[in-house]
């Protein structure tokens, strides 16, 4: 009688144990899931990632925290101008915004705004109802913390205006 070949390796066992890591496989069939190894290689690999996914974030928010000061700043200052325009545009400036004399205000304890307007190319002489080249200069203040120096934004435009001399006529 003839014996059959197995492909499984014989069981010798250790002490008495008869678990073989073939056992229960078919013939052709290859184990399947992961190694320990790969586990810890693949939770190595991703922890690295969100480590370094963290740093980006307190980065950024780093970056949020340094940036927003600045750009509240330029906001106040941008609606100020906005303002002292208008108010310019419809004949409302002068006296409260009176050529080469610097104006001044507040928004909160944090930020202030000087303002000035002047002339561009002054003439020696103007007459009544002429038109002037006025340069207009909106400086904001800002201190983001106590005993820090203040930050300055300058915003600068320039405007025709009728000359204020002839407003009072």
């Amino acid at each position: 009688m003839r014996r059959a070949i197995s492909s499984k390796p014989k069981n010798t066992g250790i002490r008495g144990c008869h678990f073989s890591l073939w056992q229960g496989l078919k013939q052709g069939s290859t184990p399947k899931g992961f190694t320990l190894l790969e586990v810890l290689v693949a939770t190595a690999i991703l922890g690295t990632a969100i480590a370094a996914l963290m740093g980006l974030l307190a980065s950024s928010l780093g970056n949020l925290r340094r940036l927003q000061a600045p750009e509240q700043a330029r906001l106040l200052a941008q609606g100020q101008l906005n303002d002292l325009l208008i108010r310019a545009e419809r004949g409302q400036a002068f006296p409260v915004f009176p050529l080469d004399q610097k104006i001044q205000g507040r928004w909160d304890e944090q930020f202030r705004w000087e303002a000035q307007a002047s002339r561009l190319h002054p003439s020696a002489q103007t007459t009544p109802g002429e038109t002037i080249l006025v340069r207009i200069v909106l400086e904001a203040y800002w201190k983001t913390r106590v005993n820090e120096g203040e930050h300055k934004l300058l915003l600068e435009t320039v405007q025709l205006w009728r000359n204020p001399e002839t407003w009072a006529q």
